[in-house]
């Protein structure tokens, strides 16, 4: 068994999210992704399915449905393929569960 404390991953820029990859197995891959208020991941397209949960703060999620504000203990399932993007209007912690299906390249552990 391993722990995380996700409480000492949590970091801010002012000027860029800041993501922190911490799990990596076979099938799924979890980063904490942090930003400061007023920061955005611009609507983009991946190639895998996520789960992103909000931990702490309030955020403006995007999707192929629009626009969802989301704070504490609140998330979203967004398909492979499907755009995503992320805006803070305060300073936001969200935790993401990548579907990593065979074939999906990993990224580097942190």
């Amino acid at each position: 068994m391993k722990t995380y404390d996700l409480n000492k991953k949590i970091e801010y820029s002012n000027d860029k999210p800041i993501k922190k990859h911490f799990l990596n197995s076979k099938g799924f891959h979890s980063a904490l992704i942090c930003l400061k208020k007023g920061v955005e991941i611009p609507p983009h397209e991946e190639n895998y399915a996520v789960f992103l949960m909000v931990l702490e703060g309030k955020g403006i999620f995007t999707d192929i449905n629009g626009k969802s504000t989301l704070t504490k203990n609140q998330g979203i399932y967004i398909e492979k393929d499907e755009i995503r993007g992320i805006k803070s209007e305060e300073d936001l912690v969200v935790l993401g569960i990548q579907d990593r299906a065979k074939g999906v390249k990993n990224e580097k552990e942190n």
